[in-house]
């Protein structure tokens, strides 16, 4: 546990905004490359590794998690040197008023996104949540001459965030959709370093989820899998009434659609047979998340998804608990070294 929780501390103080996710792909791939046979980047940015199976009718594999972030963009740079910006992905207004930015110019430099006092707001706005685009953030900068010597239009941010240890394993820190999906699948490739893998196994970090799940349709269709796992992050807030996964319960199995019966009810009776706690989700229709891609690749691919339950989610104060993920990983682990057919690719058909 103690390794993960080093690992996450790494990987989470890596900004990975979508589009921005070089630095991040380099440091995963330090961390794996000695664990795998290759590793490669696309040219969209996608980190593609590769470790050989041993088995006689093995199959090929996808094992993916999406590495980009929601984050901020710099649109204009006014006279007095503030800062104007919009979103990248889903990011929740609510979460910016006042808070500290790492913004990415040829320096990181931290500012403040600002709002107007409410002193100096008529009673009716006081409540009103101020959109975006009228938002920004403020470096410091007496000027746009000084701002431009430092900032350009197209540079991005994110809000700046501590990483925390808490209670019974939990942990908390900014980006962890989908750095705690990241961590699972590194965390299965240690622990399938000294175990033989069946089946031909290729890992996928994606980038560019959060902005239309493109990482995930190229690498797809560059690796043309027989089986692809997602592994991701679901909703597992503890004051919500609208499920009942919670963090600290093992990982979540989804089901609906999206997802193909006979390998999601494999992964199920894996993880009974090796004691591994999960939770199970029902989506009802195709989701926002990279399974979606997957399994309308090419002729089709049989698709499941095993996620990590993560509290406030598209905030800078996400929450994961770390048993979650160790148990993702292994369910990850025993999958790949099954020697008896995952799923019958004849009779599925």
């Amino acid at each position: 546990m103690e390794k993960l929780k080093n690992y996450l501390e790494k990987l989470s103080q890596i900004p990975s905004v979508s589009g921005f996710e070089e630095r991040l792909g380099k440091r995963i791939i330090s961390i794996i490359k000695d664990k795998v046979d290759t590793t490669q980047i696309d040219n969209l940015g996608n980190v593609i590794a590769f470790k050989k199976g041993c088995g006689k009718h093995r199959l090929r594999i996808l094992l993916e998690a999406h590495m980009d972030q929601i984050g901020l963009m710099v649109t204009k740079i006014e006279e007095n040197g503030i800062l104007r910006f919009t979103s990248i992905g889903g990011v929740n207004p609510l979460t910016l008023f006042g808070k500290r930015v790492r913004v990415f110019g040829k320096q990181e430099i931290y500012g403040i996104i600002g709002t107007k006092p409410p002193h100096l707001m008529p009673k009716e706005e006081v409540s009103k949540v101020t959109p975006t685009h009228k938002l920004f953030i403020d470096i410091g900068f007496p000027s746009m001459e000084e701002a431009l010597k430092v900032v350009t239009v197209g540079d991005v941010a994110v809000l700046d965030y501590y990483s925390d240890t808490l209670l019974y394993d939990h942990f908390s820190s900014s980006g962890l959709d989908n750095k705690a999906g990241v961590l699972t699948l590194v965390s299965a490739i240690d622990l399938l370093d000294t175990i033989k893998n069946y089946h031909d196994i290729y890992i996928l970090f994606a980038v560019q989820e959060e902005v239309g799940l493109r990482g995930a349709k190229v690498g797809g269709y560059t690796i043309n899998p027989d089986i692809a796992v997602v592994c991701d992050v679901t909703f597992g807030d503890p004051a919500s009434d609208s499920t009942e996964i919670c963090t600290g319960k093992g990982p979540v199995i989804r089901k609906g659609p999206n997802y193909f019966p006979p390998l999601v009810k494999r992964i199920c009776q894996i993880a009974k047979r090796e004691d591994i706690p999960i939770q199970e989700e029902v989506q009802s229709r195709p989701g926002g998340t990279d399974a979606f891609y997957f399994q309308i690749t090419k002729q089709g691919v049989y698709t499941a998804e095993i996620s990590v339950p993560l509290r406030y989610m598209h905030s800078p104060v996400e929450i994961i608990n770390l048993k979650d993920v160790y148990r993702a990983s292994k369910l990850v682990m025993h999958l790949m070294t099954e020697k008896s057919p995952i799923i019958d690719l004849k009779s599925a058909v």
